[in-house]
This record gives C-alpha cells, structure tokens and sequence, in this order.
C-alpha cells in the first residue's frame, strides 16, 4: 500500500471563480469611485452644450471646402512673387556745390600811431659861407703912409715939381697906409645857413671854421649849432 506524503512548500490554488468574482469587485469599485467623483461623462448633456455641438456642425457644413491651388496657380504665384530686377539708371556724380562765401565783418580802421613832434629848431645844414669884414682904421696907418709919401714924392724933381711931388707922395701914402691898416685889422667869419624842417631858413654866424658838413642834422640852441 503506497502513502501519499503532502509537500509543505506546496501552495494551494486560487479557485477560477473566485479570482473572476474579484476582479469583478476591483472593476465596479473604479467605476464606482470615478462616477462619484465626476469622472466618467454623465449619460444626458445640458442643452448648452447641445447647442454649441449643433452650431459647430452649422459652421462646418456652411465652410466650403479648402481645395489645393492647382500646378498653373503654384507657378503664377511663383512667378509674382519673384521679384523682377530692377534697372538702375546710370548714376552721375552730383555736382561739387559752389563755394559759398561768407561775408566778413569790416574791420575797424587801425588808428594810425601818432606823429612825432615836430622839432622847431632843428633842420639840415644847406651852405656854409666865409664872410670877410674889413678892419676898423685908426689913422695911424694914414698918417705913416702919408709921411712916407712925402719922403718919397720930394725927392722926385726940383723946385715947383718937387713940391707937387711931395704933396702927391703925402696923399698917396696916406691913402695906401689907410687901406693897408684896414686889412691888417680884417676879420674872416663863417655862416653856415640851416634848412630847418618847417621849411625856412636861418643863418648862424661863427668865428671859427665850422665842423659841419652840407646835409647833416643840426640843431639851433642859443644860437649855436649842435648835431641833432
């Protein structure tokens, strides 16, 4: 007689039915849960609802129907869309602008630098002249030209014609002796003539041979020459 011995590890199966009726139990208790909470969608729609399903349907049927463009219409559009090359005319170079002149302000007159003062007793050295005055006679030289005369004119002839010679030596010796003293006593001066600048001319007289040339600068102080 053979013993059957019952594997511990062995578990038991889970009945058809009973996995079946579970399964069952899970599926209505979700459906269950979703209907409460709102989930599912109800069975009966507003008539707000409706309304707007029957309208989108309204405006479906009136849209007509979007047909492509055909191959001809493509290429048209094609062709107005590319855009045609533009000829430029050629540019000429714009002409430079005149040059535009700005009126300048006038300038103010520079006021000329005062003249200098003119000098009343200067002037240029024109001619220089050398005056002689003959010298005062005495009569000294008159009377020993008259005596000598006389000495020499008696003895020229005899009698009435040394006389007459006599007399005529006395005058004649006189008279040289006269002339004779004047030159001895002559004086010998010097006038340098001066242009001055306003245009006349003055006279200095001097004593001594001057210094000064034609055409130099003087200068009449107290009625002397100086250099300008």
């Amino acid at each position: 007689m053979t013993t059957t011995v019952p594997n511990p590890q062995a578990k038991p199966r889970l009945h058809p039915l009973v996995a079946i009726a579970a399964i069952s139990v899970t599926v209505f208790s979700l459906f269950g849960i979703a209907a409460i909470n709102g989930w599912l969608p109800s069975g009966k729609a507003t008539s707000a609802e409706t309304a707007t399903v029957a309208n989108a349907a309204a405006s479906e049927q009136k849209a007509p129907a979007v047909t492509e463009p055909s191959e001809a219409a493509k290429t048209a559009s094609v062709e107005q869309s590319t855009p045609k090359p533009v000829v430029k005319a050629a540019s000429r170079p714009a002409a430079k602008p005149a040059p535009t002149e700005i009126a300048q302000a006038p300038l103010a007159p520079v006021a000329a630098p005062p003249a200098p003062p003119v000098c009343g007793n200067c002037g240029v050295v024109e001619n220089i002249r050398e005056i002689t005055q003959p010298g005062e006679a005495t009569g000294l030289g008159a009377v020993a030209g008259g005596v000598v005369g006389a000495i020499l004119g008696h003895q020229i002839g005899g009698g009435t014609g040394k006389k007459l010679a006599t007399v005529a030596g006395a005058a004649g010796g006189a008279y040289a002796g006269h002339q004779i003293e004047k030159s001895q006593r002559k004086t010998t001066r010097y006038e340098v003539i001066v242009r001055m600048n306003d245009g006349t001319t003055r006279s200095v007289m001097m004593d001594m041979i001057p210094g000064w040339q034609i055409g130099e600068r003087v200068r009449i102080e107290n009625g002397t020459l100086v250099r300008d």
